[in-house]
Formats: C-alpha cells, sequence, structure tokens
C-alpha cells in the first residue's frame, strides 16, 4: 500500500480512538452531543473505506 494512503488510514484510526476514548471518559454530555460523536466516528468508517478502496484499485492498476 502507498505510503501516503497508510498513513492516512494511521491518522484516521487515532481520530477514532480519539473520539471513542472520549466518549469512554463521558465527553457527550447530551444526546446531540452523543450524536455528533457517532456521526463523526462514521464519517471516519466511511473515508477508512474510501481509501482502502482506493488502494485496492491502485495495486490492481499497477498489476496490470
Amino acid at each position: 500500500m502507498d505510503q501516503t494512503l497508510e498513513l492516512l488510514l494511521s491518522r484516521i484510526d487515532d481520530q477514532r480512538k480519539t473520539v471513542l476514548n472520549n466518549l469512554g471518559d463521558g465527553a457527550a454530555k447530551d444526546f446531540a452531543s452523543y450524536q455528533n460523536m457517532a456521526g463523526y466516528i462514521r464519517g471516519l468508517s466511511v473515508a477508512e473505506s474510501l481509501i482502502k478502496d482506493l488502494a485496492q484499485r491502485m495495486e490492481t492498476f499497477e498489476d496490470e
């Protein structure tokens, strides 16, 4: 996998862990805050999925 994509995935994972730790520590003071954090995690998951798909396509393209 490309180093840039690996770095992006690592940063996404770091962000996800941070938000999950914040949730575990009670940072969501109300339901709206909880929804915001859950949406942020969902967005990170989508970004991660897109990057992994791109990496796979790049590898396939290089093999051709």
